[in-house]
């Protein structure tokens, strides 16, 4: 599998003894309905559908509260989430997010972070996020939401975040640096790389939420089901080797 900066990439596979398949569409999170990988992910599905026989299940990333009835709406609302959604209503296959609820994370976290590190980590990557996709809402206006939804979890963390926090918050771990920067948000919450707390914060998220989807994947494929997932291509580079153990049969 050719991994390309800038590009997304596909795992396909096929159990020799079942013939049940697995695809896996490593995304560039996007909500740009132009963008090519939205040919390729349409063109992946309807492969998928051919060629699967019995049950079929689709994983995405994020979360879906209402599906648009037009598939580019479905796009600009929800990035590939939106796209597969879409794409499975028509076709009544079952989709999951196969995630670790919000408030396990945050404790699971807390539990070896101050939780003050905590929610500066998770804000910046939801603000990381906001520059990736086109919005009519200012920086401003996607900070506050972001807090706003922080502060249901002021029971886990010990505190509200808010405002004046993360002014503070942001002052205490990189002091002048300006917190409405792209290069800035993506290098900090970069999971790959161990430059600073937030790096490392953040890593740990991803390792924990790897853990709970590849367990929901594995249920899936031993129960039977074909499956379809559409997550971020970083997951994907994490979770190839012990996919491809997992479809091959063989014990690891």
């Amino acid at each position: 599998m050719l991994d390309q900066p800038g590009k997304n990439i596909i795992f396909k596979a096929e159990n020799a003894l079942t013939g049940k398949i697995f695809y896996f569409f490593g995304a560039i999170h996007t909500n740009n309905p132009a963008d090519e990988q939205f040919e390729q992910l349409e063109q992946l599905w309807n492969d998928f559908l051919n060629k699967s026989e019995g049950l079929m299940i689709a994983f995405v990333e994020g979360a879906i509260y209402e599906i648009p009835q037009n598939y580019e709406k479905s796009i600009t609302q929800y990035g590939e989430t939106g796209a597969v959604c879409w794409l499975a209503l028509k076709t009544n296959i079952e989709v999951v997010r196969p995630e670790p609820g919000e408030g396990e994370q945050r404790k699971h976290l807390s539990g070896l972070f101050d939780s003050n590190d905590v929610a500066y980590a998770i804000i910046t990557q939801n603000l990381s996020g906001w520059f990736r996709h086109e919005s009519s809402t200012s920086f401003e206006e996607a900070m506050e939401r972001v807090l706003k939804r922080e502060a249901k979890f002021s029971d886990i963390y010990g505190f509200i975040p808010n405002k004046i926090w993360l002014e503070n918050q942001h002052r205490k771990l990189f002091e002048e640096q300006e917190l409405e920067d792209r290069n800035f948000l993506d290098t900090i919450t970069d999971p790959r790389k161990n430059d600073t707390l937030i790096n490392k914060i953040v890593s740990a998220r991803s390792e924990m939420r790897d853990e709970h989807i590849f367990n929901e994947i594995e249920k899936a494929w031993k129960s039977g089901k074909n499956i379809f997932i559409v997550y971020g291509k970083g997951h994907l580079s994490k979770l190839e080797k012990k996919l491809k153990v997992l479809i091959s049969g063989n014990e690891i």
